[in-house]
């Protein structure tokens, strides 16, 4: 489900309540956001009030947590809330806070990675002293989790809290759950102005932020539908011509079948429909691996096969698969001269990159050389692609690296405008990184920096 990616991102300094009519919207949003915690090694606490301790036990087995093996690790336990609210015979929002705050600094020193807490807030329906002071301490948590290493889903059911209580809770947590949903909250007040310590002034520069916040949600929602229909309409485009190409081939060689012409049998017009069929291949293939990659990247799912690689040595190879774009096109490819450098890699990955980078060379080169440079600085290897083309803005160097953007328009050259980004993501996911250093008209050179370190 989305929402259980959504909780999958949240974590230390994190404070959401949730809101919920059912058991099921209940479990399908603290049992993935506690085995999370179960999963990055975080101590997990649940506080029982509304459900039964089996009742909450079946629920996070029925989602395959094993609990007894975390309660016998000691990493998940469960406590009432007089064990926990009312440890103290009253509810103290300052006293509890600083217990908060004690419980994850024993949590850390004892190995955990951190802290994270759930509740059943239907604790302070009852009458014991100091539940009237719920909100002062939701509000107060607010100025806690900020910077700690700590986290707290603080469970409201719809049916048990009236509509004022629901008001307030909405007003002192920066993300709420609702409906499945994980939603940042519009609603959000700062600590201050909850507990009635900030002006007039200030409330009103916060309903203005809202505002613009509001809105600049908006208008970021419309330029990304925006430029999915501009990506839809160039990837149609993009794949359409290499099939139309292959179509077109097809076609040719059955008509001149069908009226007896064996010439186009002959060994060079087989070879010569060979080569421009294996180049509309290797492009069509190019354009669905670069969309596979982008939904990889977006899963989190792009993965490396790391091994020994000699950079010089790939760069070679990827030369001689390229020389004959770069010789039809007229354009002269140029690799310095270098020490060897080796490092754990992904050879197909880094293959990757360099195809991409030489592509973009030879695509906005404007004819000209185009040098590939391998060079190493203490614990870094460099990997470098100058051209003599169009060049960039300055104001285009860091957005070419995004994904679906161009320095130009679509109707000015070719491609899906993935290529820099899947680049950017594969240095990225062996710790390195890729710059460029462009001006206008003068050309471009990329270059991937790479850890020479294991």
């Amino acid at each position: 489900m989305e929402i259980h990616k959504e909780l999958q991102r949240m974590g230390p300094g994190d404070h959401l309540c949730l809101v919920y009519e059912n058991a099921r919207e209940q479990w399908d949003a603290v049992v993935p956001y506690m085995a999370e915690g179960l999963a990055r090694n975080e101590a997990c606490l649940y506080v029982i009030d509304d459900r039964s301790l089996n009742e909450v036990r079946r629920a996070f087995r029925t989602h395959g947590v094993d609990v007894e093996a975390h309660e016998r690790s000691g990493q998940l336990t469960f406590a009432t809330k007089r064990e926990a609210y009312l440890r103290f015979g009253k509810f103290d929002p300052p006293a509890m806070i600083s217990f908060l705050d004690q419980t994850v600094q024993a949590a850390v020193a004892a190995g955990r990675t951190g802290f994270r807490v759930t509740g059943e807030m239907t604790w302070a329906l009852g009458q014991e002293c100091g539940c009237e002071g719920l909100i002062e301490y939701e509000a107060r948590l607010s100025h806690f989790f900020p910077g700690s290493r700590a986290s707290a889903i603080c469970q409201y059911n719809r049916e048990r809290f009236g509509a004022d209580i629901i008001r307030d809770v909405l007003r002192t947590h920066p993300v709420a759950i609702v409906g499945n949903q994980v939603c940042p909250n519009l609603y959000y007040e700062t600590p201050a102005m909850v507990l009635g310590q900030g002006s007039t002034e200030q409330r009103v520069d916060w309903m203005i932020q809202q505002l613009q916040r509001f809105r600049g949600a908006e208008r970021k929602l419309e330029r990304a539908v925006q430029a999915r229909d501009e990506f839809l309409s160039v990837a149609s485009h993009e794949l359409n011509t290499p099939l139309t190409s292959l179509k077109l081939q097809v076609q040719s060689l059955t008509r001149a079948l069908a009226r007896g012409d064996l010439s186009a049998l002959m060994p060079e017009n087989v070879a010569r429909t060979i080569e421009r069929t294996d180049r509309q291949l290797r492009r069509l293939s190019r354009l669905v691996s670069d969309l596979l990659d982008v939904s990889r990247v977006h899963a989190n799912k792009l993965t490396l096969d790391l091994g020994q690689v000699e950079l010089r040595g790939l760069v070679e190879d990827v030369v001689d698969r390229m020389s004959g774009e770069f010789a039809n096109a007229g354009v002269r490819l140029e690799v310095s001269r270098g020490h060897e450098v080796t490092g754990l890699w992904d050879r197909g990955r880094l293959e990757q990159i360099l195809l991409n980078l030489l592509s973009n060379a030879l695509k906005y080169g404007a004819g000209k050389p185009v040098r590939i440079e391998v060079t190493a600085d203490g614990q870094w290897a460099h990997l470098s692609v100058k051209d003599e083309g169009l060049g960039l803005r300055e104001e285009d160097r860091s957005r070419v690296f995004e994904r679906f953007e161009r320095a130009i328009s679509a109707n000015e050259a070719s491609g899906l405008g993935l290529g820099l980004y899947i680049a950017r993501e594969i240095a990225q996911a062996h710790g390195g990184d890729i710059s460029v250093e462009s001006r206008l008209g003068e050309g471009s050179t990329f270059t991937v920096s790479l850890p020479l370190g294991a």
